[in-house]
């Protein structure tokens, strides 16, 4: 197959999301004056995994998530009420400014921009702060397109996204290759869609879900050469 599109997810494809909230979360809680351990990091990190499961899932919207995600942290950690909304506005604040590249993403980006891809970015995230993350981190020059799941109100595995970015994409589908790290977002989403894909693994996860991407990777390199040697 020749392909004349890569679309990349974004956090912990592109940019570090470890990182990202690490940073985020330590900025909110330490102008609040909340004591942050690690196990609390912790817990939060599984909490909020949890609800972008269920909003991946269809169960909870991107405003429902918003809402109730820092409200029952907060209360069930600290037992302080708190304004849900406006906490996640202040968290997504920090989050936004921070954008920390993971190894090899913008050599990469250079090299298939330079062997003459489209290249775009298919994100379950909000537009303005993917969007600025990327040009903060200096690669968003290299994107012809990118699209949100805010913008296509539907998050990947659901293929109402697929179907939203493919209505705006130069480039078909079957010309088309994912390259994400979501097993359960990215490599669910493109496979069921019919779209060829590979699964970014530098996390070094447990194939759970049994899925048969075109290939798994651990490096940008890897994925490099494969592409040079097809």
């Amino acid at each position: 197959m020749i392909y004349k599109q890569i679309i990349f997810d974004i956090d912990d494809t592109i940019i570090d999301f470890a990182n990202t909230e690490y940073v985020a979360l330590n900025s909110l809680f330490k102008f609040h004056g909340w004591n942050i351990t690690p196990e609390i990091r912790k817990n939060y990190h599984a909490y909020n995994q949890g609800l972008w499961r269920l909003h991946e899932q269809g169960k909870l919207t991107y405003e429902e998530l918003s809402e109730i995600c820092f409200r029952d942290f907060i209360k069930r950690e600290y037992d302080i009420d708190v304004n849900g909304k406006q906490i996640m506005a202040e968290y997504r604040h920090y989050f936004g400014n921070t954008h920390k590249l993971i190894p090899g993403a913008k050599e990469a980006l250079q090299y298939f921009k330079n062997q003459g891809y489209y290249l775009a970015a298919l994100s379950n995230g909000e537009t303005f702060m993917q969007k600025k993350r990327l040009k903060l981190a200096h690669v968003a020059q290299y994107f012809d397109l990118i699209i949100t799941s805010q913008e296509a109100q539907a998050s990947k595995p659901n293929p109402a996204i697929f179907d939203y970015f493919f209505s705006r994409s130069k480039v078909s589908v079957n010309q088309s290759l994912l390259f994400g790290d979501g097993l359960s977002s990215d490599i669910l989403g493109a496979t069921n869609y019919g779209l060829d894909c590979v699964w970014f693994n530098h996390c070094h996860r447990k194939n759970l879900l049994r899925l048969t991407p075109l290939l798994e990777v651990d490096t940008y390199s890897d994925f490099i050469k494969y592409c040079k040697n097809h």
